[in-house]
């Protein structure tokens, strides 16, 4: 299917490979979503392949990225990340990683010495 299109792939600090799908980035850009996402693409990127990655304590698959960057729009300050970790059969019986950004979306992180 054409909507499930990867748009990219990259790989994080640690070797993984993780990838966006067309689908998945009309759902971050989406006007009921993250619209403002939509000149952040390139952001998405450098946050997968130099962000800090936390792991979620309630899901060990998912996996959230931030890296903080100075030029965002407004008040933002970081990006952030969703990523959901996975393991696919291939049609030869071998796995592979099924890595994939569920969501992305710009967010203000109060720094040390902030007076905000």
């Amino acid at each position: 299917m054409a909507d499930n299109a990867k748009r990219w792939t990259v790989q994080d600090r640690d070797g993984n490979s993780i990838y966006l799908t067309e689908e998945r980035w009309q759902h971050v850009t989406d006007s009921d979503n993250h619209p403002e996402m939509e000149d952040y693409e390139e952001y998405l990127k450098t946050t997968l392949q130099k962000g800090r990655r936390q792991q979620e304590p309630l899901n060990p698959r998912k996996y959230r990225y931030i890296h903080m960057f100075d030029d965002l729009v407004g008040d933002f300050n970081h990006l952030v990340a969703i990523v959901l970790f996975g393991l696919d059969v291939t049609e030869q019986g071998d796995t592979e990683s099924n890595n994939f950004v569920a969501t992305a979306f710009l967010k203000y992180i109060r720094q040390k010495g902030d007076k905000k």
